[in-house]
């Protein structure tokens, strides 16, 4: 029996390698995608048949044939990037860092031991700022000096990144005026959505991460003479930007942060949230029964939904995480990693080792590289600092 299979794995390695441009082999419940010519070799040892695998990096991956659950080809490019566990796509893992402190190359550092696949699929720069110029009666995004050094040095700070596959958002912040992300018009919406889409242009960027903190609504600007705003937030004005942003920004991620006016959205213009946002990340600890967060974004999938976050400056809560694979959710949020932080050693890397491993049956491999904060305040922000 063993050298029937034998035979019939060597057969169709060879009709594979001759014809496919990738292929996908699921071992040890674990999927990960080689070019069609990175599998080099096929022989027999005492313990049986074994697969030689080379990887995108690092040394080659040895295989017994036991192990292998399946194998298919495809006419498509090998994938090094989307990760798989029970047989289908597994949860997008977002790093949210503090750029003020926080260099996010490291984002770059940790890999899954068995697939060879980056533990983060996507870093958010947190955080632009949304602002008002009453000079102008215009919303615009506010760069600080440590956002505008990394954009201003994209080709060290965001291109090696994006060439690993790892997707850079913009997070977009309240900065205490009386404009936000969840009180403005539909014209002032279209109009910020706007210059949103030419930003990521502008940077090259993936998407937008919306976190409705900090705006300090109550100033009232409408009060003030300036029309086209409410002073308050609310579900029906973030609905509005996210929606407007996604028609502007296309099939680049809008990705909203369930907190403030964004705990909920609300169908536009016959669109429903699951049709103009991309993922929802949610408040560290929180998890609950699907239907009442599908009734929070209708239309939205679990795969959609990251119902659970990790801040790395609190208790992890691993059960939830686990739920979190379990119910099929597809994101999971980290905030506030900093390798070069004292603390990481002996509890950040401990927590990254149990979501490895409870969310993708993987191990943690972290290059120890540390990547501080090296980077100098800037001169002539591109980003007017206007009154």
């Amino acid at each position: 029996m063993k050298n029937i299979l034998t035979t019939i794995i060597l057969f169709a390695l060879s009709a594979i390698a001759a014809c496919a441009q990738s292929i996908n082999i699921n071992h040890s419940g674990i999927q990960t995608t080689y070019d069609a010519i990175d599998v080099n070799s096929f022989n027999f040892n005492s313990g049986g048949a074994i697969l030689n695998v080379s990887r995108e990096s690092g040394d080659p991956l040895t295989l017994r044939t036991s192990d292998i659950t399946s194998m298919e080809s495809s006419m498509e490019p090998a994938d090094f990037f989307t990760k798989y566990v029970d047989g289908e796509p597994a949860q997008v893992v977002f790093s949210c860092i503090e750029v003020n402190n926080t260099n996010p190359l490291q984002t770059q550092n940790f890999r899954l031991g068995k697939s060879n696949k980056y533990l983060f699929d996507a870093v958010i720069l947190f955080s632009s700022n949304v602002n008002f110029s009453k000079r102008d009666n215009e919303v615009y995004i506010h760069n600080n000096d440590n956002v505008q050094a990394i954009l201003n040095n994209w080709d060290h700070y965001i291109k090696p990144l994006k060439e690993k596959g790892i997707k850079v958002l913009l997070s977009l912040l309240g900065n205490h005026d009386g404009s936000g992300l969840a009180n403005m018009s539909d014209e002032r919406c279209r109009l910020f959505a706007q210059a949103i889409a030419d930003t990521l242009d502008k940077y090259q960027l993936d998407g937008v991460f919306f976190d409705d903190e900090y705006s300090e609504y109550n100033k009232d600007l409408a009060a003030q003479g300036f029309e086209g705003f409410q002073n308050r937030g609310s579900a029906a004005c973030a609905s509005r930007l996210a929606y407007e942003t996604k028609k502007a920004i296309g099939d680049r991620w809008v990705v909203p942060y369930k907190y403030g006016a964004f705990y909920s959205l609300n169908e536009v213009d016959g669109v429903k949230p699951g049709e103009y946002i991309d993922y929802v990340l949610t408040d560290y600890g929180v998890i609950g029964t699907w239907s009442s967060n599908e009734s929070a974004y209708p239309g939205t999938t679990p795969r959609q939904y990251g119902i659970c976050s990790v801040n790395m400056g609190g208790y992890t809560n691993m059960t939830f995480l686990k739920r979190s694979r379990t119910e099929k959710y597809g994101a999971l949020m980290i905030y506030n990693l900093d390798q070069a932080n004292g603390n990481y050693g002996y509890i950040y890397e401990d927590t990254l080792i149990k979501i490895a491993k409870n969310l993708f049956d993987d191990t943690l491999e972290v290059d120890p590289t540390i990547y501080k904060k090296d980077w100098k305040p800037v001169d002539g922000l591109g980003t007017p600092n206007r009154p």
